[in-house]
């Protein structure tokens, strides 16, 4: 399908709202020696959910397809690409998956759905918690058994499972 020229009295493609709050405007990096459109592209290419193409756009190079490129490439501006790597290294920090992060968000789950009187939405969350916390073992086993059970009684498939599992037999069904 081709795209339709935007003509008078048409509104302007809506763009999507970024996804963190962006600087009114950006300043040169003195740490690692980036100017203000390159600070601008690190900022677009590690937190502007948006490839490089249009990160050198959005930091308002030229040609964004080319500086993009050259800007990440690691030869002609190294200084961008340890900036972006410590950026990224940032961002992982700051949003990475921990026990402990786990543990406090399911922990507020749990208040505020007991509080709204979401109780089954709250014993999820504790059996979660429970799960982090090693406090529930999942135990599964299965057996694979060669045999023609239609051939056997109800006594043999017992006994043949009991020596399997390496229980005593002498156990009666009410102690199982």
């Amino acid at each position: 399908m081709a795209e339709q020229k935007r003509g008078p009295g048409r509104p302007p493609k809506a763009r999507r709202k970024d996804v963190v709050p962006v600087p009114q405007s950006f300043e040169p990096d003195e740490e690692f020696g980036l100017t203000e459109m390159q600070a601008a592209f690190v900022f677009w290419y590690t937190e502007g959910a948006c490839s490089g193409t249009e990160a050198a756009r959005r930091a308002g190079f030229s040609f964004p397809a080319a500086a993009a490129s050259r800007l990440v490439n690691g030869r002609d501006h190294p200084n961008v690409v340890k900036a972006i790597n410590v950026k990224r290294d940032e961002i992982r920090t700051k949003y990475a998956i921990t026990p402990e992060k786990t543990g406090r968000v399911l922990w507020e789950i749990t208040e505020e759905a007991f509080k709204n009187g979401a109780y089954n939405a709250a014993v999820s969350a504790v059996k979660e918690l429970h799960n982090l916390a090693g406090l529930t073992v999942h135990r599964t086993q299965n057996l694979n058994i060669n045999a023609n059970l239609e051939s056997m009684s109800k006594d043999d498939v017992r006994r043949r499972l009991n020596e399997l599992l390496g229980v005593d037999e002498s156990l009666s069904d009410k102690d199982r």
